[in-house]
């Protein structure tokens, strides 16, 4: 009855103040618009009430004057003082706020919603933050930049090491959905182009994921791309951009020195290790070393001429020649033009990328990127889209990695190799036989027998062309206010051609002719394969389709405001791919010979049989997909928040059981916005947000299925007709992965916007993971099969935080991302259980599946150090001081007798960001640090060095002699040479290392023109940019001079250097 006289009375008197102790007055915008909902509180007393639909609001004060304290999401909050009687009404503007949680949208792909309003957890990374690095892929940028992002270098696959919030599978794929544009990319993402995105958001819970269902237990990533706007004029973006390169670093590993590794041959030799390769009838590759020393043992050459020529290759380093003639500076080119534009009813962008990458090995990739975008709006309440997108890449193969060699039948270069003479004509080197041998083979009759490293890569090209078209088509109509109904369309179609072509000139195409030639004691040489080049083709398609139907309902009333969503969606993705290999391939004429795959014949160097290699077959896939679900979220007085989804699978890929179950997946959350309370008084505090959810989410591998599959293979030798074999067995169960999460978040933001941010704390368990079960053997199917029987559980907390340090003509913010996640395994079966299943190598990092440790742990030998007679590496067997190294590494080690290190991958990560602008000028430096892993160094293998390959630069510190022992650690190289000796040592304690680290990732230099200087000329802003990528480490824990994020056995990339603009007219 009150608020009806207080109406009343407004109506009459309008703002006029009224009775001394009532206070009326109306809140409205900047634009003059009424705020309802607007928290109107008595500063030092509990009086507080809200301002109707009108923007109205009365107060009756007990004292004259007081300060009001005027606050609403969205708009800066304001004190005013009132002093009694007022002459008229008061009025209040409230401005908006520059940096507000719920100006975030943040898009999960089948909807937008304010940040401020959900219970999920997510965060996002806007265009200006993503467009401070320079490349020509999108997931690159994302580690610097992201919350709860981490990447593993260490390991490969689609998504390039990226995961959401740790782990959160053993054997199934570990990376995290990637959605562009409402839809999930099955295409390859390197079709992508950076300059299209105008923000990415990171669902990382299950109220955020869960929408995807069997696909989001790994976490999403959403790429929202620019769309057209209407009500805009004519826009042009151009944006241009050059990033050089250093050369790779060669000498970043450790190696063993060029004279320890000819004395090492040179020694070896002197036992006899190499009399059985030289003695050999199939006449084996051997090094200059050794061929030099069997014509000294054969009396061809003197001893001083041996002395000289070996000081002569001990000074030789092939890594030096290999950056003077082989590795060149990187050099990458991006340009990207856009033209927009809208009208009341019609919108579109249109846009084009080039982009020309050459690398440190003259690798060519050429990327061309066309997009149409359309919005139309036909009649009231009816809007369609459209966005078709096309990419052509072209990439050609260059110049051979120094790591990607392969002589003397091993892999890599031998460290006194010369690829060329002092005129600068390659030279040969071993590959597969002994040049002596070469000399002679065939007497004549066979084709060029050597390998010409230097320019080999001349005649080995690979080609790939890669073609995707993408459309989009939507159509959203409304039914009734606040309910709209959509249906969305997206089909996909992808072509890859890839062609391995090794000319008549290079090594392989000469090799397989020379190998399988017949030469008759009289007549001419035939040729089972004929001479020319070989060409292998390798085509593959991709065809997906997407159509999905949704209603969706909004509405604001009162107290209360609704969003929800319901839909039904169908995905059908098949691939196909066909392998052929053309012997005898003539560039000029194309055309090619005809080859017996069926006959076994004689080679020419042992004359033993083989078959010639057919690598010819075809294979295709089919997964579909239909799913159902729906999403609702209730606000209550703009401050109590209530979500709940929930999605139903199935598939083709899923068990019959499975998809008859059609069990939903699940998410609920509840948020308070505590400071839209009225008994909230923390004044330095204005906003705060408690949220908490709890869900399943599912994880699918495409890979697998539930249904017997049979793979066909070459001929076989004795029956001459193809064989097959059973390549996964029939498990009517499979079923995706389950991750249930739970999480409980804030989101805050300190007076003055000097510092906001999130902070959010996570519990994960991962049930129904694949892992390896008994099978019964006596179905003579094998004794084990992949199921839905391992476990996991996990947990962590993300931090996000920005922060103003300085606001005036000198601005400093400072962002800070930090994430803290431990996992452990709760269920596996372990087909094995001796001591190298757990310790692993240095190369890999590998599931150790031990229940209660990280699914990736860290475990070492017990070291006993080393003989001091021999030089040999010591354990522990069963508490005795032992050199049985089968025991060491098998049976013997029970896992108590191991030492366990910890995770072998970060448990602590993140990014701090500190950006300075003045003015126009801004400089960013975005720091990378990870913490609470370790890693397995790279060191002396007695096998790997025997096997011609050049070794860790440990071999320098060896035992040698008594008393070395005391000194160091690296055993004495043996002879003869035992694997399990290696694996004992290489897994020993000794040499493990924390990879804790801090890297200066990225400094970005920007600068923006005033539009006064830009009078004279059509762009209305330029922004200029310089960037220094990869800049490098700034503190490690460990004293060894590498990187530990990257693999042991890698090359080094050097810093990149990009400069460009960014303009619009």
């Amino acid at each position: 009855m009150r608020l009806i006289l207080l109406m009343m009375m407004l109506s009459l008197f309008g703002l006029k103040g009224m009775a001394q102790g009532l206070l009326t007055g109306k809140v409205v915008s900047a634009n003059g618009k009424p705020l309802v909902g607007v928290l109107i509180r008595v500063k030092a007393s509990q009086q507080a009430l809200q301002t109707d639909e009108a923007g109205m609001f009365g107060l009756q004060l007990k004292v004259k004057a007081v300060d009001l304290m005027v606050s609403l999401m969205g708009y800066q909050p304001q004190v005013v003082k009132v002093v009694l009687p007022l002459k008229e009404g008061l009025l209040i503007k409230l401005q908006e706020a520059s940096l507000q949680l719920e100006d975030v949208q943040v898009s999960t792909g089948y909807q937008q919603l304010p940040k401020e309003r959900a219970t999920g957890s997510f965060s996002q990374i806007n265009g200006k933050l993503f467009n401070e690095q320079q490349s020509t892929d999108i997931l690159s940028r994302l580690e610097a930049v992201g919350n709860s992002i981490s990447v593993d270098r260490r390991t490969s696959g689609r998504t390039g090491g990226i995961a959401i919030r740790g782990i959160s599978t053993i054997q199934g794929i570990g990376g995290p959905l990637i959605v562009v544009d409402n839809f999930p990319y099955e295409g390859d993402l390197d079709n992508l182009n950076p300059n299209e995105v105008e923000s990415i958001s990171f669902l990382k819970d299950a109220a955020a994921s869960s929408i995807w269902g069997a696909k989001a237990g790994n976490g999403v990533i959403v790429i929202t791309t620019r769309k057209g706007k209407l009500n805009t004029p004519l826009q042009v973006n151009l944006n241009v951009a050059y990033t050089l390169g250093d050369k790779s670093d060669l000498f970043y590993q450790n190696l063993m020195s060029t004279a320890d590794y000819i004395d090492f041959e040179r020694s070896v030799f002197s036992k006899g290790y190499y009399d059985s390769q030289i003695n050999s009838t199939a006449h084996p590759a051997l090094s200059p070393v050794v061929e030099l020393l069997l014509k000294q043992r054969n009396g061809q050459v003197t001893t001083a001429d041996v002395e000289a020529q070996l000081n002569a290759w001990k000074g030789i380093d092939v890594r030096n020649e290999l950056l003077n003639r082989v590795y060149e500076p990187l050099l990458n080119q991006q340009y990207s033009l856009s033209l927009q534009s809208g009208s009341k009813a019609y919108a579109w962008l249109f846009s084009g990328g080039f982009d020309r990458n050459s690398d440190n090995l003259t690798e060519r990739f050429d990327r061309y990127n066309l997009r149409y975008q359309n919005n139309w709006t036909l009649v009231k309440g009816l809007q369609l889209n459209s966005d078709l997108y096309y990419t052509y890449s072209n990439s050609r193969s260059g110049k051979t990695a120094y790591n990607s060699y392969s002589v003397l039948n091993t892999s890599g270069l031998y460290p006194y190799a010369q690829l060329a003479d002092a005129d600068g004509n390659a030279l040969p080197i071993a590959k597969t036989y002994s040049l002596s041998y070469l000399n002679t083979a065939g007497n004549g009759r066979l084709l060029d027998w050597k390998y010409y490293p230097l320019t080999d890569y001349l005649h080995s090209t690979n080609t790939l062309l890669n073609q995707d078209v993408t459309a989009n088509f939507g159509m959203r109509y409304e039914i009734l206010k606040g309910l709209t109904a959509e249906l969305k369309y997206r089909i996909e179609r992808q072509w890859i051609n890839g062609v391995a072509l090794q000319d008549a000139n290079s090594f392989e195409a000469r090799d397989i002719v020379n190998r399988f030639t017949q030469l008759p004691s009289r007549n001419d040489a035939v040729y089972k394969v004929p001479k020319g080049g070989i060409r292998t083709e390798n085509n593959s398609q991709l065809n997906s389709e997407d159509v999905r139907g949704q209603l969706n309902y909004n509405r604001t009333w009162k107290n209360h405001s609704v969003a929800t969503i319901a839909g039904a969606e169908r995905r059908n993705i098949v691939g196909s791919s066909q392998t052929y290999r053309k012997y005898g391939f003539q560039d000029e004429t194309w055309r090619v010979g005809i080859v017996d795959y069926s006959t076994a014949y004689p080679t020419i160097v042992t004359g033993g049989t083989q078959f010639i290699p057919n690598v010819d077959g075809i294979s295709g896939t089919t997964n579909r997909f239909v799913s159902m679900y729906a999403n609702a979220a209730y606000t209550f007085k703009e401050r109590y928040l209530f979500s709940l989804s929930a999605r139903s699978d199935a598939s083709n890929l899923y068990g019959v059981n499975t998809n008859e179950k059609w069990n939903p997946l699940w998410s609920t959350g509840l948020g308070w916005i505590a400071s839209g309370e009225p008994f909230y008084h923390l004044d330095f505090l204005p906003y705060l947000k408690l949220r908490s959810t709890y869900g399943v989410s599912g994880n699918t591998d495409q890979g697998k299925s539930a249904y017997t599959q049979i793979s066909y293979s070459d001929i076989n030798t004795y029956t001459n007709t193809q064989t097959a074999v059973i390549s996964k067995f029939a498990n009517p169960e499979l079923k995706w992965e389950k991750v249930k999460q739970f999480n409980v978040g804030l989101d805050f933001k300190v007076k003055g916007e000097r510092l906001s941010g999130s902070i959010d704390y996570f519990e994960k368990r991962a049930v129904d993971l694949f892992g390896t079960d008994l099978l019964d053997y006596t179905g003579g199917a094998g004794s084990s099969i992949v199921k839905n029987v391992a476990s996991m559980k996990g947990k962590g907390v993300d931090v996000e935080l920005n922060s103003l340090n300085l606001n005036g003509a000198f601005r400093w913010t400072t962002q800070l991302n930090m994430s803290f996640y431990k996992d452990e395994v709760t269920d596996y079966y372990l087909t094995a259980y001796s001591g190298s299943t757990f310790v692993g190598t240095s190369s890999t990092v590998a599931v150790t599946g031990l229940v209660g440790k990280p699914v990736y742990s860290i475990f070492s030998y017990r070291w006993a150090g080393l003989d001091p007679a021999t030089g040999d590496p010591r354990g522990y067997v069963k508490g005795v001081v032992s050199k049985d190294y089968a025991l060491l590494t098998g049976s013997g080690t029970a896992l108590e007798d191991l030492v366990y290190h910890g995770s072998a991958l970060p448990t602590l990560y993140g990014s701090i960001g500190n950006i300075f602008s003045y003015k126009g000028l801004s400089l960013t430096l975005r720091l990378l640090y990870k913490f609470g892993y370790y890693f397995r160094k790279n060191t002396i293998s007695d096998l790997a060095l025997y096997s011609g390959k050049v070794v860790s630069g440990d071999y320098a510190n060896r035992w040698q002699k008594a008393g070395d022992e005391v000194n160091t650690d690296v055993p004495s190289t043996a002879y003869p040479y035992s694997s399990t000796r290696d694996a004992f040592y290489a897994g020993s304690v000794i040499n493990l290392e924390k990879g804790d680290h801090i890297r200066l990732q990225y400094i970005a230099l920007g600068y923006d023109l005033e539009k006064k200087k830009l009078n004279w000329l059509p762009m209305k802003d330029v922004h200029c940019f310089l960037n220094v990528s990869n800049v490098g480490i700034l503190w490690k824990a460990t004293n060894l001079q590498i990187d530990p994020d990257q693999a042991m056995t890698a090359i080094k990339q050097g810093r990149t250097y990009s400069i460009g603009l960014r303009t619009n007219f």
